[in-house]
């Protein structure tokens, strides 16, 4: 299991972030509540959700996503919830296997004609 580290890093990106139209299905740990959304942005470290999941800053999330036949999991940590825009999930583990296909997934959207954002 790959753990990823939390320590932010004074203002700078730790990772480029890229707009993304994939689908993930998110379970509240806690309240074992599931929603299928969008996944607006995503980067090596978390993504951005579209969603109206009500969920409380600090809950830990099980994720699954998948965009153009690539599908991974992650738990992830809600780190913002924003109101009209959905939720800010922080990666906070992903097995090894998930890595490798997130990093495909994210290579992939390198190689688009689009910057990151």
């Amino acid at each position: 299991m790959h753990v990823l580290k939390t320590d932010p890093i004074h203002g700078e990106r730790r990772a480029p972030r890229y707009s993304f139209g994939g689908v993930v299905e998110l379970t509240d740990l806690e309240s074992g509540g599931t929603k299928v959304a969008m996944v607006r942005t995503l980067s090596l470290y978390g993504c951005l959700v579209k969603t109206d999941m009500a969920v409380q800053e600090t809950a830990r999330i099980a994720l699954r996503i998948a965009h153009s036949g690539i599908q991974f999991s992650a738990l992830g940590r809600v780190v913002n919830c924003v109101e009209n825009q959905g939720l800010g999930i922080e990666f906070i583990e992903v097995e090894a296997g998930d890595k490798i296909r997130l990093e495909a997934c994210l290579t992939e959207l390198a190689a688009a004609p689009q910057p990151p954002i």
